[in-house]
């Protein structure tokens, strides 16, 4: 069931603090149809988030970030 979801990078605003990218990514893993969402190690600005696209969108993910996040957008 792998092949239905889908994939996107989404570059964030720096991080004040390693809390607040995992209270984000908490927050992001309880909306309807993301499937994992995995913080990049060498680029930590950087989200790779699994999406079913026929759930969500990704304009919707980063509307949904920029609501508790200054800054973010599609990569």
């Amino acid at each position: 069931m792998e092949g239905r979801f889908a994939k996107t990078l989404v570059q964030i605003a720096a991080p004040r603090s390693g809390n607040e990218v995992r209270k984000l990514v908490r927050s992001l893993a309880r909306i309807a149809g993301i499937h994992r969402i995995v913080p990049m190690t060498k680029i930590p600005r950087l989200l790779s988030i699994n999406y079913d696209p026929k759930v969500i969108q990704p304009g919707t993910l980063v509307q949904y970030i920029r609501r508790s996040w200054a800054g973010a957008r599609l990569v």
